[in-house]
């Protein structure tokens, strides 16, 4: 009777140092590194699509910057900003002061997931844009800033979470 104490008292004394890993995420950063570009969502209503200048673009960087890329009335616009991961969280903080606490993971297609709470009932889905590239290497081609761009951006960002809008957010242009 003691050895086999003695036997599961080892076995939970092992699973309890192996459990206890530094490694806090179930997904590895170098897994959202690279551009996403959104094309469904999810909310209350059910599923929708995002096509056309309702689509956003991420792009995560190696060395933890982006650019949130997004059409405003003057043309295509972006944001830059910084990014980490803790766990399944994803924290964005914008170059406009603004920051997004989401949670995010990966469906079966490989497709980003972007949500607002942890059981994912409103969240935006995003697709690889089929081209990696990394800020040190290469920077996109993208529209020039102008020289009131403060301005522009007061009036034309889009308000509340960029991550995440539902279909009426979409509509409201």
């Amino acid at each position: 009777m003691k050895k086999i104490y003695n036997m599961l008292l080892l076995a939970a004394l092992t699973m309890t140092l192996f459990s206890c890993s530094n490694w806090e995420s179930p997904y590895y950063v170098d897994d959202i590194v690279g551009g996403w570009i959104s094309y469904y969502g999810h909310d209350a209503q059910g599923e929708y699509d995002i096509v056309g200048y309702d689509q956003v673009r991420y792009d995560f960087y190696s060395n933890y910057t982006g650019r949130y890329t997004y059409y405003s009335r003057y043309g295509m616009d972006y944001l830059d900003f910084n990014w980490n991961t803790h766990g399944d969280r994803l924290i964005i903080h914008y170059e406009d002061g603004t920051s997004e606490y989401l949670f995010y993971g990966y469906d079966r297609n490989g497709d980003l997931i972007m949500a607002t709470d942890s059981r994912y009932y409103q969240y935006t889905a995003y697709r690889p844009v089929g081209m990696y590239y990394d800020k040190a290497k290469v920077m996109p081609a993208m529209a020039p800033k102008k020289a009131d761009a403060a301005v522009d951006k007061a009036i034309t960002a889009p308000q509340g979470p960029r991550a995440t809008k539902s279909r009426e957010a979409l509509t409201e242009k």
